[in-house]
């Protein structure tokens, strides 16, 4: 099969409609949407108080060095009031992870294949990524979510992008590149330290590559460097850090961390393999690496030697696996897999290539392209029944179909009813008749000192926001 042949275009015909069929309920499911509890009042109620640019000092100082994410969600639609803005910022997410995924396929791949072989990669890495999210609400309709984790994955895939653009260019002095590369770096490593781990690591590689390749670091990996940690610097050396950090008695647990994390990496390697469509996936994309290594000389990025690369992946994974073990000494949270799994499977992709290259005088094409309609038949069927019986598709299908969502927002539009009619100090609010999972993160508490009821309380100006312990109808 070669990447033009009948076959090949049917790939990119049924990649696009999966991936049509996987955005559709997400697009629908936005509409429903609404800030959450969990921290989107407190970031606003902080901003409206004190102002924009004093509130993220204080958060700065007082409990994160977040400094992009802090700027996002100090400026969020909340503190305009504006509902709607949680309805519009899911798609525009979605529309900007799309476009990422294909700005990152069409500078990999580049002159040498058509536009639909293009497609077909970026639609392939849109489909695994997004049908394997752990936490469907925490990375596409938590604001705050979104700010911290979210954008920084998509703007990874655009720093990946223009470095590789760069590097056709000659990675060098080119202000235009290095600027927007800059600004790229900052904004990821401002959103959290899942991020910075992940910026240093594309930054290490890179530099990995000039030392081996070239025996010297050149001028524009020397300032992408510096940028790097100063950027690091900023967001570790943050007071508010040590607050944070200070306030757990599990962190800092160096052995906890090591052994904790070996464990869950073993686990977690093994379920990407055999219960994601990362197979299949692989199997589609064998040609289109085949041919993208036949041209030479191959790229600087893809000479580095495949245990190096393999190790750099592997460490990556563990360091990232690694941080909420050394912060909070528990396994990652969901929404910090969520950037592991993206991580993983462009490791995957990367070493996959490079073994693809070395290996390409072995490869017989020939035998490849007698069983190639097969091979394409059967991994289009493991995809769809990867992706259909995945953790997102039946959950995001199930809470439109059912009607769930749609009873959700209605709940939510009463409670505000009530919330801006009501002139009493103290607010009574009933359960939610329905929690859908796929975009739901936390309801108010039943502790009326709780936080979350407190920020809700601040922002329509009531002392106090009680919810009344009755039964809930129905659930997710």
């Amino acid at each position: 099969m070669t990447t033009s042949s009948p076959s090949a275009r049917s790939v990119t015909i049924v990649l696009l409609l999966i991936a049509f069929a996987v955005s559709l309920p997400l697009i629908v499911l936005s509409f429903y949407n609404h800030p959450s509890p969990t921290d989107d009042y407190c970031f606003a109620n902080t901003s409206m108080r004190y102002g924009f640019w004093e509130s993220q000092q204080i958060y700065y100082d007082g409990w994160s060095g977040r400094f992009f994410h802090n700027f996002l969600v100090h400026g969020s639609p909340l503190t305009f009031g504006w509902y709607d803005g949680y309805k519009i910022y899911p798609v525009v997410l979605l529309g900007l992870l799309a476009l990422s995924f294909y700005a990152f396929a069409s500078q990999w791949l580049y002159r040498s294949f058509t536009f639909s072989t293009k497609l077909a990669l970026a639609c392939g890495l849109f489909v695994g990524f997004v049908t394997t999210l752990v936490s469907l609400s925490e990375y596409l309709y938590w604001y705050a979510g979104m700010a911290c984790y979210s954008l920084s994955s998509v703007l990874l895939l655009f720093l990946l992008s223009v470095l590789i653009a760069h590097q056709r260019r000659g990675f060098g002095w080119q202000p235009g590149y290095l600027l927007l590369e800059s600004l790229l770096i900052i904004c990821i490593i401002g959103s959290s330290e899942t991020s910075m781990v992940m910026a240093m690591s594309v930054l290490g590689m890179i530099a990995l590559g000039d030392l081996v390749l070239r025996r010297r670091l050149s001028i524009p990996t020397l300032i992408l460097l510096a940028v790097g940690v100063l950027s690091c610097y900023y967001l570790i050396s943050a007071p508010g850090n040590a607050v944070r950090m200070g306030s757990n008695p599990n962190s800092r647990d160096i052995p906890l961390t090591l052994l904790s994390s070996l464990k869950f990496a073993v686990g977690y390697i093994a379920r990407q393999i055999f219960l994601t469509p990362l197979l299949p996936l692989s199997l589609l994309y064998f040609p289109i690496a085949s041919q993208l290594t036949a041209n030479r000389p191959l790229p600087t990025y893809l000479r580095i030697h495949p245990l190096l690369a393999l190790l750099h992946g592997l460490l990556t994974v563990l360091a990232l696996i690694s941080l909420h073990f050394y912060a909070v000494g528990i396994a990652p949270a969901y929404r910090l897999v969520n950037l592991i799994n993206l991580v993983f499977w462009l490791s995957w992709g990367y070493n996959l290539t490079i073994w693809v290259a070395i290996l390409q005088d072995r490869i017989q094409p020939v035998t490849w392209q007698r069983f190639s309609r097969l091979i394409v038949v059967v991994s289009l069927g493991w995809i769809v029944l990867a992706t259909g019986f995945g953790p997102v598709l039946p959950m995001a299908y199930g809470d439109w179909l059912s009607g769930r969502a749609a009873r959700y927002n209605q709940a939510m539009q009463e409670r505000y009813n009530q919330m801006t009619q009501s002139t009493d100090d103290t607010a009574l609010v009933t359960p939610l008749p329905v929690y859908p999972a796929s975009m739901f993160m936390e309801d108010v508490k039943e502790d009326p000192k709780h936080l979350w009821n407190r920020c809700w309380a601040d922002y329509y100006h009531k002392k106090t926001i009680v919810l009344k312990e009755e039964p809930i109808s129905s659930t997710h």
